[in-house]
């Protein structure tokens, strides 16, 4: 995204948030079946998350849906909120462009004043693309869990990097020096996820883009409608594994 659109999305955001409320922010607000979407599962029997689901989605680009023609209705959260039991309520904070360190800034007070009973994070491919140390990225990503455990009971979900196809040219570097990156940031997202006691959402062995190119669009990086249906349905699967929902 250029520049000059990325900024103007973040003085939208900020706006809204000083001027509108949390409800402005939500893409739809209460997603349930629909003709177009995914038919809703119920919660497992055992689910940690009793009642409805209020979920907060923090992310960039990918959560705001970039790269299809109708976001709001085929972006991964969208469609996730449609696989979530009946009458989940979706906020989606995702904002083109933006780091973990920013997001933490202008998302994290909007994703608790929401009072959600489930956050997933998915905020690591810019701070890659954009050269973030990792020592600085793994300080960034403590302090938000630290701040969202402590201020809201929301079962937390953290996202982490994914493969992709051999020659998609994915954060601008080859295949194996991308896979030891991104083995990198796994292992450093991993260790903090698991001392924090939230899940994993493990997008690297378990969302398939390696073997289906056709999950990414011509840009290289975001998923095609199809690539967004599977990350759903992965993001998911991980959560029902977790016996969150």
């Amino acid at each position: 995204m250029p520049t000059g659109s990325r900024n103007e999305s973040r003085r939208r955001f900020l706006a809204t948030t000083v001027t509108g409320g949390i409800a402005s922010l939500a893409l739809p607000a209460t997603l349930a079946c629909s003709a177009f979407g995914p038919v809703p599962s119920p919660a497992i029997a055992d689910a940690k998350i009793k009642g409805p689901v209020t979920y907060v989605a923090m992310g960039a680009s990918d959560a705001a849906g970039v790269g299809v023609e109708q976001p709001s209705r085929d972006g991964w959260v969208p469609v996730l909120g449609r696989l979530l039991p009946p009458a989940t309520r979706v906020v989606n904070l995702g904002i083109p462009g933006i780091r973990l360190r920013e997001a933490a800034i202008v998302e994290t007070g909007p994703a608790i004043e929401a009072k959600p009973n489930l956050i997933t994070i998915w905020l690591v491919v810019n701070d890659i693309l954009g050269s973030v140390p990792l020592t600085t990225y793994r300080t960034d990503l403590d302090a938000l869990l630290t701040r969202l455990k402590s201020e809201t009971p929301a079962e937390i979900a953290v996202g982490n990097v994914p493969d992709s196809p051999d020659n998609s040219g994915y954060l601008g570097l080859p295949a194996t020096q991308r896979r030891t990156v991104a083995n990198l940031w796994n292992a450093a997202i991993g260790e903090i996820v698991a001392r924090h006691q939230v899940t994993l959402i493990d997008l690297w062995t378990t969302w398939p883009v390696r073997e289906h190119p056709e999950y990414i669009g011509p840009d290289g990086l975001h998923p095609t409608v199809l690539g967004y249906r599977i990350l759903a349905e992965t993001v998911r699967q991980s959560l029902r594994d977790a016996r969150i929902v």
